[in-house]
């Protein structure tokens, strides 16, 4: 008997999930820019099929069906169960062995890949079967591929024979993998490759016998992409990192690093996570360097974040570097190089709703050891502190108190321990229009002194008051400017602060220092820092600030200037020194300038008016029209110790083509402080980096290091990582 359809039907008929994942290597992926396929001219639209939720539907132009037992179907033939789609023009089904062969061309899609194939056979009871000359794309990766056979066995395993890889466009293919035996676990999410090359324009760059790779996010342990680079002061340079993923929140990298002119430098790095804290260590260890007198070097950093009870938060952190030119000779940037000081610190703190506890460990290694010891920092053995926390209420009173307890110790020194007391209290008067603020504190400082010089109080304390009255109005005006809406304002604030002079000649100073004068010095009880020196104060402080808001309430100019009138000298001083006796301070100023969402300014001025000159003064101007076009320039000057320029770009010449560069100079010295340049090449499916940079030691010596990366996108990275590079070097790097 025979019956011909030339409808739909409906069939109870099981299917195959099919699941083919990209090959990558463990712990690494592509870019995350979103413009990463944006020079492909090929892309692969993503099958949008419905879920038909268990049914099985087919379409066809024409059918015959044998005994109902054979059902072959001719022409267009669409058949979708859940959410894929099996498309041929000759289907032959037998019904009592689950059994579907395609003899001739086949298409099976689901939303996340693509299968063309000569032939197919399907075992559908079991979900088994072989798809033969099969070429599949995986759409959201850009990736297609071959397989001179595929074969399938259920959810579980998937077998690919002669098989090839790449995200590139089929009219241009940069690069391929090609493999002998891919297979597919799927239970474990592992794959393997066998006798897997990876060809770069059409010339075999790297081959590999065997390797495995994670069929998903999860991590897997293995070998990661190497890395080089050149350096005038270390020579060539080589890593093979290898990744361990010891649990899932715990992993370590172990990374061998060659220099030519050095040695073996052997480099590990250890990574956890729990649901109470987080942290990392990093090690560095050369067993002999070569250009150092065949010395031990090695460095050791580790950073500990925890919260193991609500409220409480714990924190630690320890640097400890060989000698004080290994920052020099394997730092990576300016501020490395140029650090003096390396902290190792512990803390634990706990915040409740109306007050905060902490204790506080710190010591720290001195890099420079020209540093004579009177100028190296105390450890602090412990830090007790407590303060409360309630935000400011207006129009009422508010009290606060903060309270601390240390204890200073540093060998060759005066030692000793410091209690701070200090409460407070404030009336804040505000409203739209203005604010009226009052405040009264009290100060009571301690000590109890060890290894003082003969005749000295072992047990110094202080007792003042600090009054202090903090004012201001707020004056707007709205301005129509070619059809827009602006809002222009007007803040005047006047602050004034008394503190009685306390003679403090013989209270040592453990942590104090004075910082640099800027705005924010302005509305400071306390010209100095910390709790061993407490300025005496009769002034007044003149500030103004303009903004310019848009229409959409955005700040697009913000101006702001001011200066304190003494009205008696300083007294109290960190050396003893003679009284300060000038009646103002400098003038300071700061500008934001927002001119539009490509281009912003901002600039601070520090004007002596003893000297009727510029002090100090910063400005920096930054372009920026676009994805990955950039340009900074900024200027820095400190009257007679410093002026520099520092320049940095990012910008394209072409679609393909990037410039990259930076250029940091002192106009002072005629020297050039940080050289960097390099360009960037970047196709559809690969990218190329080279960049150089040349930059000043410590020690007065130019290091010149070379960093080349070749990315394979969609699958990995070769060579040094020059973002972490340009990251630190120009401001606003974008991948």
């Amino acid at each position: 008997m025979t019956e011909k359809t030339t409808g739909p039907g409906r069939h109870a008929i099981p299917w195959m999930i099919l699941i083919l994942l990209s090959i990558t290597t463990p712990a690494q992926g592509g870019t995350s820019a979103p413009s990463q396929w944006a020079l492909c001219t090929h892309h692969i639209p993503a099958p949008e099929i419905e879920d038909t939720r268990g049914e099985t539907l087919f379409t066809a132009d024409s059918g015959t069906i044998f005994q109902n037992e054979i059902y072959e179907l001719f022409g267009n033939i669409v058949l979708e169960r859940d959410n894929k789609r099996f498309i041929s023009d000759n289907i032959t089904y037998f019904h009592s062995t689950e059994q579907a062969v395609a003899p001739g061309a086949i298409r099976y899609e689901m939303p996340d890949l693509i299968v063309e194939g000569d032939s197919a056979y399907i075992q559908l009871d079991d979900e088994s079967g072989t798809i033969s000359n099969a070429r599949f794309q995986i759409p959201q990766r850009h990736a297609h591929g071959a397989a001179r056979k595929l074969s399938f066995d259920g959810d579980n395993h998937t077998k690919l024979r002669q098989a090839s890889y790449t995200t590139c466009d089929p009219e241009d293919v940069a690069w391929r993998i090609k493999a002998s035996d891919i297979n597919l676990n799927h239970d474990t999410q592992v794959g393997t490759a066998r006798h897997a090359v990876l060809y770069f324009k059409k010339i075999p760059f790297f081959y590999v016998p065997y390797a495995t790779f994670p069929l998903s996010d999860d991590r897997k342990s293995g070998f990661l992409t190497p890395a080089f680079g050149n350096s005038s002061k270390s020579g060539r340079e080589f890593a093979l990192p290898y990744y361990l993923n010891i649990a899932p929140n715990l992993d370590a990298t172990l990374t061998p690093n060659y220099f030519s002119k050095r040695g073996l430098m052997l480099k590990g790095e250890l990574r956890y996570l729990t649901g109470i804290n987080h942290g990392q260590l990093n090690v560095e260890y050369l067993p002999s360097d070569n250009i150092f007198g065949d010395q031990e070097r090695g460095s050791v950093n580790y950073i500990h974040k925890g919260n193991p009870f609500p409220r409480i938060n714990t924190s630690v952190e320890y640097n400890y570097i060989s000698d004080s030119d290994y920052l020099n000779d394997f730092g990576r940037n300016l501020s490395k190089t140029s650090q003096t000081h390396l902290p190792q610190r512990a803390s634990l703190d706990y915040r409740a709703d109306s007050w905060a506890a902490s204790i506080r460990l710190q010591d720290f290694q001195t890099v420079d050891k020209t540093i004579p010891d009177r100028s190296r920092p105390y450890q602090l053995l412990p830090k007790f502190t407590f303060d409360t926390t309630r935000p400011e209420t207006p129009n009422k009173p508010n009290f606060e108190l903060k309270t601390e307890l240390v204890n200073f110790q540093r060998q060759g020194r005066i030692n000793g321990r410091r209690l701070d007391i200090r409460p407070g209290l404030s009336f804040p008067l505000s409203n739209t229009a203005a604010f009226f603020k009052p405040a009264l504190k009290y100060q009571y400082t301690a000590y109890a002194l060890s290894d003082q010089a003969a005749g000295q109080d072992d047990n110094p304390e202080r007792q003042l008051p600090l009054y202090s009255v903090d004012s201001g109005i707020f004056l707007e005006k709205e301005y129509d400017v070619g059809g827009k809406q602006f809002l222009n304002t007007l803040e005047p604030r006047l602050y004034y602060l008394y503190v009685p002079y306390r003679d403090q000649s013989e209270i040592p100073v453990f942590d104090s220092g004075q910082p640099d004068f800027n705005y924010n010095q302005l509305f400071r009880e306390n010209r100095f820092t910390s709790s061993d020196r407490v300025g005496d104060a009769n002034q007044l402080t003149a500030a103004i600030t303009s903004r310019l808001l848009n229409e959409r309430g955005e700040e697009q100019l913000k101006i702001r200037a001011g200066q304190i009138f003494y009205f008696r000298d300083r007294k109290v001083s960190l050396k003893n020194s003679d009284p300060e006796t000038s009646p103002t301070s400098a003038i300071v100023s700061e500008l934001n300038l927002n001119i539009s969402n490509r281009i912003t300014s901002t600039a601070d001025m520090r004007w002596d008016t003893d000297k009727d000159q510029v002090d100090k003064g910063n400005i920096r101007l930054r372009y920026h029209p676009g994805y990955r076009r950039l340009f900074n320039i900024s200027y820095r000057y400190r009257s007679r110790t410093l002026q520099q320029t520092d320049m940095s770009l990012l910008w394209p010449l072409n679609p393909h083509w990037h410039v990259i560069g930076r250029w940091v100079r002192s106009i002072l010295d005629s020297t050039n402080l940080e050289t960097l340049g390099g360009f960037e090449y970047q196709n559809c499916c690969w990218k190329f980096h080279f960049v150089t940079r040349r930059f000043l030691r410590s020690d007065e010596s130019y290091d010149t290091t070379y960093f080349v990366q070749l990315e394979f996108k969609g699958l990995t990275r070769i060579g040094k990582d020059v973002d972490d590079v340009l990251e630190n070097g120009i401001l606003g790097y974008e991948k």
